[in-house]
């Protein structure tokens, strides 16, 4: 099972985001080792694969630019 580096997110009934990765398998009875790709949820050692770093590095800038962004500071009256 190898990792494609493509993810999706899809969101339940009940509003929960639920983050699918795309795998590569071997299909069943081939001889000549022929993949197919599939979709399925992640688990958390996903987020390990080097595939997902984009994922990963896309989160950190987007929380960093958050955290710049509201640099407002409560002032005492």
């Amino acid at each position: 099972m190898a990792l494609t580096g493509r993810f999706w997110f899809k969101r339940t009934w009940r509003g929960k985001l639920i983050l699918l990765v795309e795998d590569e398998r071997r299909r069943w009875f081939s001889r000549r080792g022929a993949t197919k790709l599939r979709w399925r949820d992640a688990t958390l050692l996903d987020l390990a694969e080097p595939e997902l770093q984009a994922l990963v590095n896309l989160e950190r800038t987007r929380r960093a630019e958050h955290t710049a962004s509201s640099g407002r500071r409560l002032r005492a009256l």
